[in-house]
């Protein structure tokens, strides 16, 4: 999970968003999940295994933290979660934010169809559905 930490949202619907998935691979008969949490403004770490899902978590509050968004050559199998954390009140722009961070993983040779956008409020049960929907996804791809 790539998070932009100087936004309170994108933590909290990152962590809203990491507790359903949890829960979802529990209840779908995984035994272990992991998660690699990292920031979106510091380098990322270079790790030997290539992660199942990759999730981005930006907030309406900062939208500059979409320039950090991307992936080294959009590895084939992996899921990618883009998702742009916004207040009860959104704002019209945040859909354009959305759109910008797609843009950027598609820049980086990710199929387009590999990539689940999502405008989340700080709703545990909202987050929890996406997650189940990453899961779904998970095992068509």
């Amino acid at each position: 999970m790539c998070v932009d930490y100087e936004s309170p949202l994108a933590r909290q619907v990152a962590g809203d968003v990491w507790s359903g998935l949890s829960r979802a691979a529990l209840a779908a008969g995984f035994t272990k999940t992991t998660a690699v949490w990292e920031s979106m403004r510091e380098g990322r770490s270079e790790r030997s295994e290539v992660p199942t899902v990759q999730v981005f978590a930006i907030g309406q509050d900062r939208p500059d933290a979409v320039d950090a968004v991307g992936a080294p050559d959009g590895a084939d199998g992996v899921l990618y979660a883009m998702v742009v954390a916004v207040p009860n009140r959104t704002n019209p722009l945040a859909g354009s934010l959305l759109y910008q961070g797609v843009g950027r993983l598609t820049d980086a040779g990710v199929k387009a169809g590999m990539v689940e956008p999502a405008l989340l409020h700080a709703s545990p049960l909202e987050c929890a559905r996406y997650a189940r929907r990453l899961l779904e996804r998970l095992g068509s791809v």
